[in-house]
């Protein structure tokens, strides 16, 4: 048996597991530390693994305490974590001990998927760059509301720096997104200001509506002291990335991008300033919305009016 990951609980117990590839698929396997250790031998299968349509969430046959199985499970492996969510239940974080570089096996043969947003009425749509990285097709679902049709996009251009990327729509069936209601802003937004981030996390468990979170920008500067990006306490998952960021006022201050996963609630957004940074380099520059008609309505109503312009973005 060749255990490819050895994966420890990070609290309470030293429960750890392993990761072993099968004839079909990958298991996690039990190799010690429960409190019910008499019940549990070494080798016996915890969960089975199974692939979705989210490149970073796995469905998981998981066995219990009591050995019964848990269908409504599901890991998602980040750098040197693994996330197991079980429904109704709270998030079970487990540390990766081996191998010490990082190498979690490649287990999803599924499209990776992420947000996007419209930022002009013909098919313009932003992402993250690592959303879209080494993709041979980018696909825009949700337009209009219809979740079962997609649209082909093409790459206009790329910050891999800063993880942004801009995309647009080059299918013929598309017509167009209608009128942008929202504005770029131009401005560095204080710590303190309240946000709120729209996107599609965690499609397989959590479906195609649009979801809302929000919280406060924390700090101007990012990871380390990055200055290109602001902390944020708008919880995250995956599926986010690439989602906008907006102020009370509906105006975009930020593009999400990353969470902490050590800490709780700490997520970052690039600042809005370097996504105009990396329109002003487009050959053909588009003209961008000068009127923000969000400005005095209610988060209830700017969420009705932003959803149109928010979708799935999905790559392989």
């Amino acid at each position: 048996m060749k255990v490819l990951l050895n994966l420890q609980k990070r609290r309470n117990t030293k429960k750890k597991l392993g990761v072993i590839k099968s004839d079909k698929g990958y298991n996690l396997i039990y190799l010690g530390g429960a409190t019910n250790y008499l019940d549990w031998s070494e080798g016996e299968i915890k969960g089975k693994i199974e692939a979705t349509a989210t490149a970073s969430l796995f469905k998981t046959h998981w066995k219990m305490a009591n050995k019964a199985e848990n269908e409504n499970s599901y890991i998602s492996f980040e750098q040197g974590f693994m996330n197991l969510i079980i429904q109704d239940k709270d998030k079970t974080i487990f540390v990766k001990l081996f191998p010490t570089v990082n190498d979690v096996p490649n287990i999803n043969s599924g499209p990776a998927s992420g947000t996007g947003f419209a930022i002009t009425s013909d098919g313009m749509v932003v992402t993250n760059s690592h959303v879209i990285n080494g993709a041979n097709n980018i696909t825009v679902k949700g337009v209009r509301g219809n979740f079962s049709n997609s649209f082909n996009a093409k790459i206009l251009t790329e910050d891999k720096n800063n993880d942004l990327a801009i995309i647009q729509i080059s299918d013929p069936a598309f017509s167009s997104f209608g009128t942008i209601p929202f504005t770029i802003s131009k401005k560095p937004t204080d710590v303190g200001s309240s946000v709120f981030a729209l996107g599609y996390p965690l499609t397989a468990v959590m479906g195609d509506e649009i979801k809302l979170t929000n919280g406060i920008v924390s700090s101007k500067s990012g990871f380390k002291g990055d200055v290109t990006a602001y902390q944020i306490s708008v919880p995250l998952q995956p599926g986010n990335s690439g989602g906008p960021l907006f102020d009370s006022n509906g105006n975009l201050i930020g593009v999400v991008n990353a969470k902490l996963s050590i800490g709780e609630n700490v997520s970052y957004a690039v600042k809005a300033s370097y996504l105009l940074n990396l329109i002003d380099v487009l050959p053909n520059a588009p003209k961008l919305q000068t009127v923000n008609t969000l400005i005095g309505k209610r988060l209830t109503d700017q969420v009705k009016s932003l959803n149109k312009y928010v979708y799935i973005i999905e790559a392989e």
